[in-house]
């Protein structure tokens, strides 16, 4: 499907709002299946809260700045994410106490040499 233009979709908002939601949905679903298998379920799940809270605002400027909220807070606990990850510390080597070597070390095995 060709996309359309900035001012197609704006006409068709202030003059068909109806087929506008139905361009919508339709272009929403076309990106969510175009994505992988393994992202499409947590995309559609973002869709629907997207849209319950459009539903649940009491105007178009309340939703997009609702949503526009929880895309900021997804960012903020990504960038925390990173950072925490950024500042640990190294991982350390560990070593096993006790037991018996279950297989010979690498070194002690000819047909590996």
């Amino acid at each position: 499907m060709d996309k359309p233009t900035f001012d197609e979709l704006r006409n068709l908002s202030e003059n068909h709002p109806e087929a506008f939601e139905r361009l919508r949905a339709e272009l929403i679903e076309d990106c969510i299946r175009s994505s992988s298998k393994f992202s499409q379920n947590r995309l559609r799940g973002l869709q629907f809260v997207i849209d319950s809270r459009r539903l649940m605002a009491s105007n178009p400027t309340k939703a997009l700045i609702e949503i526009q909220e929880m895309m900021h807070e997804a960012l903020q606990r990504l960038n925390r994410a990173l950072h925490s990850q950024a500042k640990a510390p190294p991982a350390q080597e560990a070593r096993i106490l006790g037991g018996q070597q279950r297989w010979p070390r690498q070194h002690d095995r000819p047909e590996l040499h």
